[in-house]
């Protein structure tokens, strides 16, 4: 026999709390927004830090960074693109490495991420790979020879965000990887780590802060020879 007392019972009470989880369902859509879209759109650019963000925001998201270090500058721009259900990120970019003691070369790089937290929490992992590359050139004052070079990172990410009024909000991250270099006359992996900063100005423009250092790769070989810095600025395509 059906209760009509208790179903009666138990719509009113899922009426009575769905206005609370429509609230909580917005501010977690609002705060995964405003962080992530600070996320510069990642590519394994040679010559640039390994930063990836735990946390991907649907839509499409492209950006301008300027990263380098000891070894030389990159100059680049990129894009990401990330599905409704913001399951993974795929991310690709280029650009133009100026060198140390080489001549300049163009690059590339692509990346794919998946997101393993929750979208509504402040704590998120994940895990990503990429690959990246460039021509060697012509070197100028080294003496090793590379057709090309090649780095390919396998990483996971860590992160922490906070809402900064009700449009901006801050993400600090962790990025430890194990990064495989080819090229030259050696090939090899190094262990890395990278620190960085997502900062939502607006729901639509963020901007990045990074460092990654680690093990080291000779410069004539490539490299990295040293510490990585990294600086990007994003915008998310579309209405927000």
């Amino acid at each position: 026999m059906h209760d009509t007392n208790d179903a009666h019972g138990n719509h009113d009470l899922r009426t009575s709390l769905s206005p609370a989880r429509r609230t909580l369902r917005s501010l977690s859509m609002a705060l995964t927004g405003m962080l992530c879209l600070a996320t510069t759109a990642r590519a394994q650019l040679p010559g640039a830090p390994v930063l990836q963000n735990a946390w991907a925001t649907p839509g499409i998201v492209a950006a301008i960074d300027l990263a380098g270090g000891s070894d030389g500058s990159v100059y680049a721009a990129a894009a990401s693109w990330t599905p409704g259900s913001g399951k993974f990120q795929l991310s690709g970019g280029g650009g133009f490495q100026r060198r140390t003691g080489a001549s300049s070369r163009g690059v590339y790089g692509i990346r794919a991420a998946i997101p393993l937290g929750g979208a509504s929490s402040n704590f998120g992992f994940g895990a990503f790979i990429g690959v990246g590359g460039g021509p060697a050139g012509t070197k100028t004052s080294v003496s090793d020879t590379t057709a090309s070079t090649t780095e390919v990172p396998l990483g996971a990410a860590v992160g922490w965000r906070h809402a900064i009024g009700a449009t901006r909000g801050l993400s600090l991250y962790a990025t430890p990887s194990y990064v495989f270099f080819s090229g030259g006359s050696k090939s090899g992996g190094l262990v890395r780590a990278a620190i960085g900063a997502d900062l939502g100005i607006t729901r639509a423009i963020g901007a990045t802060l990074g460092i990654e250092f680690g093990g080291t790769r000779s410069r004539q070989l490539g490299g990295p020879s040293g510490a990585l810095y990294g600086l990007g600025l994003s915008y998310a395509l579309g209405h927000r």
